[in-house]
Protein backbone atom coordinates (compact mmCIF):
# COMPACT_ATOMS: atom_id res chain seq x y z
CA UNK A 1 0.00 0.00 0.00
CA UNK A 2 1.46 3.56 -1.10
CA UNK A 3 2.91 5.80 2.01
CA UNK A 4 0.11 7.97 2.65
CA UNK A 5 1.26 11.65 3.24
CA UNK A 6 -0.32 15.00 5.19
CA UNK A 7 1.21 18.24 4.36
CA UNK A 8 2.54 20.60 7.42
CA UNK A 9 3.33 23.98 6.99
CA UNK A 10 5.41 25.96 9.18
CA UNK A 11 3.50 28.85 9.19
CA UNK A 12 -0.13 29.02 8.45
CA UNK A 13 -0.04 32.73 6.65
CA UNK A 14 0.96 32.47 3.17
CA UNK A 15 2.67 35.98 3.46
CA UNK A 16 5.20 34.78 6.24
CA UNK A 17 5.91 31.66 4.85
CA UNK A 18 7.07 33.72 1.72
CA UNK A 19 9.11 36.63 3.63
CA UNK A 20 11.02 33.63 5.65
CA UNK A 21 11.39 31.56 2.25
CA UNK A 22 12.68 35.39 0.74
CA UNK A 23 15.37 35.65 3.58
CA UNK A 24 16.02 31.46 3.31
CA UNK A 25 16.42 31.74 -0.18
CA UNK A 26 18.95 34.84 -0.70
CA UNK A 27 21.15 33.02 2.21
CA UNK A 28 21.08 30.14 0.03
CA UNK A 29 22.24 32.53 -3.07
CA UNK A 30 24.98 34.30 -0.99
CA UNK A 31 26.63 30.46 -0.47
CA UNK A 32 26.07 28.63 -3.25
CA UNK A 33 27.40 31.25 -6.00
CA UNK A 34 30.73 31.39 -4.39
CA UNK A 35 30.92 27.64 -4.44
CA UNK A 36 29.43 27.21 -8.00
CA UNK A 37 32.31 30.36 -9.29
CA UNK A 38 35.11 28.23 -7.35
CA UNK A 39 34.35 24.69 -9.00
CA UNK A 40 33.65 26.35 -12.43
CA UNK A 41 37.06 28.54 -12.48
CA UNK A 42 38.67 24.92 -11.30
CA UNK A 43 37.45 23.42 -14.17
CA UNK A 44 37.97 25.96 -17.09
CA UNK A 45 41.53 25.90 -15.59
CA UNK A 46 41.90 22.35 -15.33
CA UNK A 47 41.81 22.40 -19.51
CA UNK A 48 44.96 23.93 -19.14
CA UNK A 49 43.96 26.77 -21.91
CA UNK A 50 47.65 28.37 -22.55
CA UNK A 51 46.35 31.17 -24.30
CA UNK A 52 45.26 32.53 -20.97
CA UNK A 53 48.88 33.00 -20.56
CA UNK A 54 48.54 35.72 -22.90
CA UNK A 55 46.41 38.11 -21.92
CA UNK A 56 45.89 40.84 -19.38
CA UNK A 57 43.89 40.28 -16.42
CA UNK A 58 40.56 41.46 -17.55
CA UNK A 59 40.54 39.41 -20.78
CA UNK A 60 41.69 36.39 -18.54
CA UNK A 61 38.68 37.40 -15.75
CA UNK A 62 36.33 37.89 -18.44
CA UNK A 63 36.88 34.69 -19.67
CA UNK A 64 36.20 32.94 -16.36
CA UNK A 65 33.22 34.77 -15.76
CA UNK A 66 32.12 33.60 -19.22
CA UNK A 67 32.38 30.24 -18.19
CA UNK A 68 30.87 30.18 -14.98
CA UNK A 69 28.16 31.78 -16.80
CA UNK A 70 27.77 28.88 -19.17
CA UNK A 71 27.81 26.19 -16.62
CA UNK A 72 24.86 28.22 -14.37
CA UNK A 73 22.76 29.06 -17.60
CA UNK A 74 23.32 25.67 -19.12
CA UNK A 75 22.88 23.01 -16.14
CA UNK A 76 20.48 25.40 -13.77
CA UNK A 77 18.32 28.14 -15.99
CA UNK A 78 17.79 26.02 -19.25
CA UNK A 79 17.49 22.68 -17.62
CA UNK A 80 14.96 23.90 -14.49
CA UNK A 81 13.06 25.41 -17.70
CA UNK A 82 12.64 22.40 -19.11
CA UNK A 83 12.51 19.85 -16.51
CA UNK A 84 9.91 22.25 -14.45
CA UNK A 85 7.67 24.00 -17.36
CA UNK A 86 8.11 21.71 -20.92
CA UNK A 87 8.02 18.42 -18.80
CA UNK A 88 5.79 19.65 -15.85
CA UNK A 89 7.95 17.79 -13.16
CA UNK A 90 8.10 14.30 -15.31
CA UNK A 91 10.30 11.83 -12.51
CA UNK A 92 11.18 13.96 -9.98
CA UNK A 93 9.39 11.54 -7.45
CA UNK A 94 10.93 8.51 -9.48
CA UNK A 95 13.66 7.78 -6.68
CA UNK A 96 11.65 9.33 -3.78
CA UNK A 97 8.15 11.39 -2.68
CA UNK A 98 10.12 12.42 0.44
CA UNK A 99 11.94 16.35 0.40
CA UNK A 100 14.71 16.90 0.25
CA UNK A 101 15.56 13.53 -1.29
CA UNK A 102 13.39 14.52 -4.57
CA UNK A 103 14.53 17.95 -5.02
CA UNK A 104 18.01 16.61 -4.85
CA UNK A 105 17.66 13.92 -7.18
CA UNK A 106 15.85 16.41 -9.94
CA UNK A 107 18.65 18.30 -9.66
CA UNK A 108 21.24 16.14 -10.44
CA UNK A 109 18.90 14.84 -13.23
CA UNK A 110 18.89 18.92 -14.25
CA UNK A 111 22.72 19.15 -13.89
CA UNK A 112 23.14 16.55 -16.53
CA UNK A 113 19.87 17.71 -19.17
CA UNK A 114 21.84 21.15 -19.05
CA UNK A 115 25.10 19.38 -20.11
CA UNK A 116 23.51 17.31 -22.59
CA UNK A 117 21.45 19.90 -23.60
CA UNK A 118 24.90 21.80 -24.22
CA UNK A 119 26.98 19.35 -25.81
CA UNK A 120 24.28 18.91 -28.50
CA UNK A 121 23.29 22.67 -28.97
CA UNK A 122 26.61 24.07 -28.90
CA UNK A 123 28.84 21.44 -30.07
CA UNK A 124 26.96 20.68 -33.57
CA UNK A 125 27.00 24.37 -34.48
CA UNK A 126 30.81 24.13 -33.57
CA UNK A 127 31.62 21.82 -36.00
CA UNK A 128 31.27 25.02 -38.64
CA UNK A 129 31.31 28.39 -36.53
CA UNK A 130 34.85 28.33 -34.85
CA UNK A 131 34.18 30.44 -31.88
CA UNK A 132 31.77 27.28 -31.31
CA UNK A 133 34.41 24.67 -31.36
CA UNK A 134 35.00 22.58 -28.60
CA UNK A 135 38.54 23.38 -28.78
CA UNK A 136 38.63 27.26 -29.05
CA UNK A 137 35.97 27.18 -26.28
CA UNK A 138 37.75 25.13 -24.08
CA UNK A 139 41.70 24.93 -24.87
CA UNK A 140 42.47 28.42 -26.55
CA UNK A 141 45.99 28.29 -27.08
CA UNK A 142 46.95 32.04 -27.78
CA UNK A 143 45.47 35.13 -26.74
CA UNK A 144 43.51 35.87 -30.06
CA UNK A 145 41.81 32.52 -29.38
CA UNK A 146 40.76 33.58 -25.77
CA UNK A 147 39.24 36.82 -27.17
CA UNK A 148 37.01 34.29 -29.92
CA UNK A 149 36.67 31.94 -27.25
CA UNK A 150 34.74 34.64 -24.70
CA UNK A 151 32.55 35.29 -27.80
CA UNK A 152 31.56 31.82 -28.56
CA UNK A 153 30.98 31.29 -25.03
CA UNK A 154 28.92 34.42 -24.59
CA UNK A 155 26.62 33.66 -27.70
CA UNK A 156 26.13 30.01 -26.13
CA UNK A 157 25.70 31.52 -23.10
CA UNK A 158 22.32 33.50 -24.43
CA UNK A 159 20.95 30.54 -25.86
CA UNK A 160 18.85 30.59 -22.35
CA UNK A 161 17.09 33.92 -23.85
CA UNK A 162 15.75 32.06 -26.26
CA UNK A 163 14.75 29.52 -24.26
CA UNK A 164 12.78 31.75 -21.66
CA UNK A 165 11.34 33.69 -24.67
CA UNK A 166 10.37 30.30 -26.72
CA UNK A 167 9.90 27.34 -24.28
CA UNK A 168 8.41 29.05 -21.58
CA UNK A 169 6.38 31.33 -23.83
CA UNK A 170 4.81 27.89 -25.70
CA UNK A 171 3.87 26.46 -22.42
CA UNK A 172 2.63 29.86 -21.06
CA UNK A 173 0.68 30.70 -23.69
CA UNK A 174 -0.60 27.98 -26.26
CA UNK A 175 -0.29 25.43 -23.03
CA UNK A 176 1.32 23.15 -24.65
CA UNK A 177 -1.45 22.51 -27.64
CA UNK A 178 -1.51 20.54 -29.87
CA UNK A 179 0.36 17.63 -28.02
CA UNK A 180 -1.04 18.01 -24.53
CA UNK A 181 -4.21 16.03 -23.69
CA UNK A 182 -3.23 14.18 -27.07
CA UNK A 183 -0.24 12.50 -26.33
CA UNK A 184 0.79 10.20 -23.20
CA UNK A 185 3.40 11.66 -21.03
CA UNK A 186 6.15 12.47 -21.54
CA UNK A 187 5.55 12.10 -25.09
CA UNK A 188 3.44 14.98 -25.18
CA UNK A 189 5.98 17.05 -23.48
CA UNK A 190 9.04 15.64 -25.56
CA UNK A 191 7.00 17.28 -28.54
CA UNK A 192 5.98 20.65 -26.81
CA UNK A 193 9.84 20.82 -26.07
CA UNK A 194 10.68 20.00 -29.66
CA UNK A 195 8.30 22.72 -31.28
CA UNK A 196 9.13 25.05 -28.81
CA UNK A 197 13.15 24.61 -29.25
CA UNK A 198 12.49 25.10 -33.15
CA UNK A 199 11.80 28.52 -32.41
CA UNK A 200 14.51 28.89 -29.66
CA UNK A 201 17.16 28.02 -32.53
CA UNK A 202 15.45 30.18 -34.75
CA UNK A 203 15.50 33.17 -32.08
CA UNK A 204 18.85 32.45 -31.27
CA UNK A 205 20.76 32.58 -35.05
CA UNK A 206 18.57 35.25 -36.05
CA UNK A 207 19.01 37.78 -33.03
CA UNK A 208 21.10 36.54 -30.67
CA UNK A 209 23.94 35.51 -32.61
CA UNK A 210 24.41 38.71 -34.98
CA UNK A 211 24.12 40.36 -31.72
CA UNK A 212 27.22 39.30 -30.10
CA UNK A 213 29.02 39.23 -33.38
CA UNK A 214 28.36 42.13 -35.07
CA UNK A 215 31.63 43.40 -35.96
CA UNK A 216 31.63 40.48 -38.81
CA UNK A 217 31.76 41.90 -42.47
CA UNK A 218 32.42 40.91 -46.39
CA UNK A 219 34.88 42.89 -48.21
CA UNK A 220 34.15 45.94 -45.83
CA UNK A 221 30.60 45.61 -45.46
CA UNK A 222 28.73 44.67 -42.66
CA UNK A 223 27.21 41.02 -42.50
CA UNK A 224 24.62 41.17 -39.96
CA UNK A 225 22.61 44.44 -38.24
CA UNK A 226 22.11 44.98 -34.39
CA UNK A 227 18.72 43.95 -33.51
CA UNK A 228 16.32 47.13 -32.45
CA UNK A 229 19.78 48.92 -32.73
CA UNK A 230 21.64 47.72 -29.81
CA UNK A 231 21.89 45.09 -27.42
CA UNK A 232 20.96 46.43 -23.92
CA UNK A 233 17.77 47.83 -25.91
CA UNK A 234 16.86 43.83 -27.33
CA UNK A 235 17.47 42.47 -23.47
CA UNK A 236 15.19 45.37 -22.32
CA UNK A 237 12.56 44.67 -24.81
CA UNK A 238 13.32 40.83 -23.98
CA UNK A 239 12.36 41.33 -20.76
CA UNK A 240 9.02 43.29 -21.35
CA UNK A 241 7.69 40.36 -23.66
CA UNK A 242 9.26 38.00 -20.59
CA UNK A 243 6.60 39.68 -18.42
CA UNK A 244 3.38 40.02 -21.04
CA UNK A 245 3.43 35.90 -21.71
CA UNK A 246 4.09 35.36 -18.24
CA UNK A 247 0.81 37.05 -16.49
CA UNK A 248 -1.71 34.39 -17.93
CA UNK A 249 0.38 31.70 -16.33
CA UNK A 250 1.93 33.16 -13.53
CA UNK A 251 -1.64 34.99 -11.44
CA UNK A 252 -3.20 36.04 -14.25
CA UNK A 253 -5.42 32.85 -14.15
CA UNK A 254 -5.16 32.77 -18.19
CA UNK A 255 -6.22 36.55 -18.57
CA UNK A 256 -5.79 38.69 -20.84
CA UNK A 257 -5.86 36.19 -23.53
CA UNK A 258 -9.08 34.57 -21.98
CA UNK A 259 -10.89 37.42 -22.62
CA UNK A 260 -10.68 36.85 -26.33
CA UNK A 261 -10.59 33.11 -26.34
CA UNK A 262 -11.17 29.70 -24.24
CA UNK A 263 -9.87 27.58 -26.60
CA UNK A 264 -6.32 26.50 -28.13
CA UNK A 265 -4.52 27.79 -30.11
CA UNK A 266 -6.35 30.90 -30.69
CA UNK A 267 -5.74 31.37 -26.87
CA UNK A 268 -1.73 31.75 -27.28
CA UNK A 269 -2.14 33.56 -31.39
CA UNK A 270 -3.95 36.29 -29.10
CA UNK A 271 -1.54 35.99 -26.32
CA UNK A 272 1.11 36.55 -28.27
CA UNK A 273 -0.23 39.31 -30.22
CA UNK A 274 -0.97 41.22 -26.57
CA UNK A 275 2.28 40.02 -25.78
CA UNK A 276 4.47 41.62 -28.85
CA UNK A 277 2.63 44.70 -28.36
CA UNK A 278 2.46 45.18 -24.90
CA UNK A 279 5.79 44.67 -24.39
CA UNK A 280 6.58 47.94 -26.49
CA UNK A 281 4.29 49.83 -24.30
CA UNK A 282 6.26 48.43 -21.02
CA UNK A 283 9.48 49.22 -22.63
CA UNK A 284 8.04 53.06 -22.72
CA UNK A 285 6.34 53.09 -19.32
CA UNK A 286 10.03 51.68 -17.61
CA UNK A 287 12.04 54.10 -18.94
CA UNK A 288 9.94 56.76 -18.65
CA UNK A 289 10.41 55.68 -15.35
CA UNK A 290 14.18 54.86 -15.15
CA UNK A 291 15.91 57.22 -17.04
CA UNK A 292 14.84 60.17 -15.46
CA UNK A 293 16.51 58.92 -12.49
CA UNK A 294 19.98 58.63 -14.22
CA UNK A 295 20.68 55.43 -12.01
CA UNK A 296 23.79 54.43 -14.04
CA UNK A 297 25.54 57.66 -15.76
CA UNK A 298 27.74 56.91 -18.60
CA UNK A 299 26.41 53.38 -19.51
CA UNK A 300 24.03 52.64 -22.49
CA UNK A 301 20.53 53.98 -20.86
CA UNK A 302 18.51 50.80 -21.70
CA UNK A 303 21.12 48.72 -19.63
CA UNK A 304 19.07 50.03 -16.41
CA UNK A 305 15.94 49.70 -18.02
CA UNK A 306 16.59 46.28 -18.96
CA UNK A 307 17.61 45.15 -15.44
CA UNK A 308 14.53 46.89 -13.83
CA UNK A 309 12.49 45.27 -16.08
CA UNK A 310 13.86 42.19 -15.21
CA UNK A 311 13.32 42.91 -11.78
CA UNK A 312 9.69 43.47 -12.72
CA UNK A 313 9.91 40.05 -14.13
CA UNK A 314 11.42 38.32 -10.87
CA UNK A 315 9.26 40.32 -8.79
CA UNK A 316 5.69 38.45 -10.83
CA UNK A 317 7.73 35.29 -10.86
CA UNK A 318 8.69 35.32 -6.90
CA UNK A 319 4.63 36.32 -6.16
CA UNK A 320 3.62 33.31 -8.12
CA UNK A 321 6.41 30.97 -6.44
CA UNK A 322 6.92 31.94 -3.07
CA UNK A 323 3.98 33.96 -2.31
CA UNK A 324 1.76 31.73 -3.83
CA UNK A 325 -0.64 34.16 -5.69
CA UNK A 326 -1.49 36.24 -2.46
CA UNK A 327 -4.53 37.34 -2.55
CA UNK A 328 -6.31 33.94 -3.07
CA UNK A 329 -9.90 33.93 -4.59
CA UNK A 330 -11.14 32.72 -1.12
CA UNK A 331 -10.22 35.87 -0.14
CA UNK A 332 -10.73 38.61 -3.05
CA UNK A 333 -13.56 36.63 -4.97
CA UNK A 334 -13.93 38.97 -7.91
CA UNK A 335 -11.23 38.24 -10.31
CA UNK A 336 -10.93 41.33 -11.33
CA UNK A 337 -9.88 42.77 -8.31
CA UNK A 338 -7.43 39.95 -7.49
CA UNK A 339 -5.55 40.04 -10.53
CA UNK A 340 -5.60 43.87 -10.78
CA UNK A 341 -4.20 43.49 -7.07
CA UNK A 342 -1.47 41.04 -7.91
CA UNK A 343 -0.42 42.84 -10.67
CA UNK A 344 -0.15 46.30 -8.43
CA UNK A 345 1.84 44.40 -6.06
CA UNK A 346 4.34 42.67 -9.30
CA UNK A 347 5.20 46.39 -10.10
CA UNK A 348 5.64 48.07 -6.32
CA UNK A 349 7.94 45.30 -5.85
CA UNK A 350 9.25 44.73 -8.80
CA UNK A 351 10.51 48.41 -9.54
CA UNK A 352 11.79 48.79 -5.74
CA UNK A 353 13.48 46.04 -6.13
CA UNK A 354 14.91 47.01 -9.17
CA UNK A 355 15.92 50.82 -8.36
CA UNK A 356 17.44 49.62 -5.51
CA UNK A 357 19.50 46.59 -7.20
CA UNK A 358 20.41 48.82 -9.75
CA UNK A 359 22.03 50.42 -6.75
CA UNK A 360 23.94 47.99 -5.17
CA UNK A 361 24.56 44.98 -7.07
CA UNK A 362 28.33 46.11 -7.04
CA UNK A 363 28.16 45.03 -3.77
CA UNK A 364 26.21 41.52 -4.00
CA UNK A 365 29.24 38.76 -3.57
CA UNK A 366 27.36 37.23 -6.63
CA UNK A 367 26.69 39.83 -8.81
CA UNK A 368 29.37 42.88 -8.67
CA UNK A 369 32.17 41.48 -5.70
CA UNK A 370 34.03 38.35 -5.03
CA UNK A 371 34.91 39.64 -1.68
CA UNK A 372 38.73 39.00 -2.73
CA UNK A 373 38.09 35.44 -3.18
CA UNK A 374 38.84 35.48 -6.71
CA UNK A 375 35.47 33.43 -7.98
CA UNK A 376 33.58 34.68 -11.21
CA UNK A 377 30.60 37.10 -10.72
CA UNK A 378 27.44 37.96 -12.83
CA UNK A 379 26.94 41.18 -13.38
CA UNK A 380 23.72 43.26 -13.20
CA UNK A 381 21.70 41.34 -15.36
CA UNK A 382 22.85 37.81 -15.07
CA UNK A 383 23.50 38.18 -11.58
CA UNK A 384 19.88 38.71 -10.86
CA UNK A 385 19.06 35.33 -11.90
CA UNK A 386 21.29 33.30 -8.84
CA UNK A 387 18.75 34.35 -6.03
CA UNK A 388 15.82 33.75 -9.16
CA UNK A 389 16.81 30.54 -9.77
CA UNK A 390 17.10 29.59 -6.20
CA UNK A 391 13.64 30.68 -5.00
CA UNK A 392 12.30 28.72 -8.27
CA UNK A 393 13.95 25.77 -7.50
CA UNK A 394 12.70 26.13 -4.04
CA UNK A 395 9.73 26.16 -4.73
CA UNK A 396 9.03 23.60 -8.05
CA UNK A 397 12.22 20.83 -6.67
CA UNK A 398 12.00 21.24 -3.24
CA UNK A 399 8.44 21.19 -2.81
CA UNK A 400 8.60 24.77 -0.54
CA UNK A 401 11.00 22.63 1.81
CA UNK A 402 11.66 22.72 4.95
CA UNK A 403 8.97 25.41 5.31
CA UNK A 404 6.28 23.05 3.55
CA UNK A 405 6.74 19.49 4.50
CA UNK A 406 4.89 15.89 3.78
CA UNK A 407 4.57 14.00 6.88
CA UNK A 408 3.32 10.26 7.33
CA UNK A 409 -0.18 10.41 8.51
CA UNK A 410 -0.04 9.36 11.86
CA UNK A 411 3.58 11.07 12.31
CA UNK A 412 2.44 14.67 12.05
Amino acid sequence: MADEYVVKRSFNSLITTGIVAVVLTVIVSLLYWPVWGWISKAVILAFGAPGLQEVDPKTYNKYLQCFAEATFFWMCINAWIWQALVFGGYGKYAVTQRQPGAGLWYSAVGLLVGLIGFFVIVGFSGLWWHPFSFAILFTPQNADEVKLAIEGWEASNFYALPVILANIGYAALFHKWPFAGNIKAPWDSLGAWSLSSYFCLLVWFAIIIPSFWFHLDLEGHHVVSKPMGSWPTFVAYAQCFIWFFLIPAEGGEHYPMKLFAKKQPWMGIIGLIITWLGAFAMLYVVRAIVNPLNLMPGVPPDVPVASVALSIVIATLLWHHVFDDWPTAAMVPNPVARILTRIAIWWVIGLAYGIIWVKIFKMVPYAGTDMGMGYPVMGILAGQFVWLMAFLYYNTFFDKWPLVRKVPAGKQ
